[in-house]
């Protein structure tokens, strides 16, 4: 049996929404109260808050959809990366994931191996444990899934996966976890899509052609004093299924091209230096207003930033005006941006 794991248009989906399996909607919502309990008590005894349950149903749905194929990637069938996925069913923070999965069969290992012509390599852990009689199968307990995998993402992570799943489950700014699990009985598969959610959920984003306007209110009960610093721009090649094929493999994602960085207007007798000249745009906000918590902020994307067939995915950042609550930080910690919502344009 194989533990791997993978760290971070609605009717296009509509084939992925149903869950293969013949478990319970309430023995589903029973193993992730579990499995967040797990997650709880690693944060804990490394000295974090407890996440909360988000949700939002995009780690369902991606869960669902790992049981059809039985093949672990963080995209999609379709080409979604994980935010993206997160966008199109209305997600309102920043999204992180963690992937993993319970299988008689290392269908990533075969297929990094070009082993197609082997029948045998073409199946599924389900139709290896039922058609092959020779070998006998032992039915996947779901909670001993869970721990297993718990347990290997925060303490066996290094080889796999350079400790990405156990960094982001022990990422501080975390605020969410919503969890997707979907199994039969010789396959099981979960997904943590973990969320820096500091927003208020009613917050609003209006595209009126290269015009994009952003009205949102940090969370006033948070610990964290956060001041809104930069927004980025990013663009991903248009998911489709050839995109899945060429990337299901990879053990990570990350997001597109950075193209944009959108900052506040500063005087006219100063301008931002970029860095890396050539590879993306610094600009001045057309609005940048920020109050008591609230955020107004008006773009414009400038007609240099070739969007055609790509999609557009925009992260607000924001830095710790000070470092209240958190005595242990070092200074490059407090320095570093955080995101805290991303926002995915399709139909750009």
């Amino acid at each position: 049996m194989f533990a791997n794991f993978l760290s971070s248009s609605s009717n296009a989906l509509e084939h992925i929404q149903k869950n293969a399996s013949d478990v319970s909607q309430k023995n589903i919502e029973q193993l992730k109260d579990f499995a967040l309990a797990k997650i709880n008590d690693d944060r804990k005894k490394f000295g974090l808050a407890p996440v909360f349950q988000s949700n939002n149903t995009a780690a369902q749905v991606q869960a669902n959809e790992l049981l059809r194929t039985q093949f672990i990637s963080h995209l999609t069938v379709d080409g979604l990366k994980p935010y993206m996925l997160y966008s199109l069913y209305n997600g309102t923070g920043y999204v992180q994931q963690n992937l993993g999965q319970i299988s008689y069969i290392d269908s990533k290992n075969l297929t990094n191996q070009n082993n197609k012509h082997n029948a045998k390599n073409n199946l599924t852990s389900s139709e290896f444990c039922t058609i092959a009689k020779k070998f006998y199968c032992a039915p996947i307990d779901p909670y001993k899934a869970i721990e297993n995998l718990e347990y290997l993402m925060i303490y066996d992570d290094k080889k796999c996966c350079k400790d990405g799943h156990r960094n982001n489950t022990l990422n501080k700014f975390h605020t969410h976890v919503s969890i997707g699990i979907a199994f039969n009985k010789y396959y099981f598969a979960m997904v943590q899509n973990f969320e820096n959610r500091y927003l208020e959920s009613d917050y609003q984003i209006q595209k009126d052609d290269d015009n994009i306007k952003l009205e949102a209110k940090i969370m006033e009960q948070n610990k964290i004093n956060f001041q809104i610093n930069h927004v980025s721009f990013f663009l991903d090649d248009h998911p489709t299924k050839i995109v899945y094929e060429k990337n299901k493999n990879k053990t990570n994602y990350e997001l597109g091209d950075l193209k944009l960085i959108v900052s506040k207007p500063l005087p006219s007798y100063v301008k931002y230096l970029q860095q890396d000249e050539g590879s993306y745009e610094i600009i001045e906000a057309k609005k940048w207003d920020l109050d008591n918590n609230n955020i107004d902020l008006e773009i414009k994307i400038p007609d240099s930033l070739n969007v055609k067939d790509k999609v557009l995915t925009m992260v607000v950042y924001a830095k710790k005006a000070d470092n209240k609550g958190d005595d242990n930080e070092n200074n490059d910690e407090a320095a570093l941006p955080i995101p805290l919502t991303s926002h995915t344009f399709f139909n750009y």
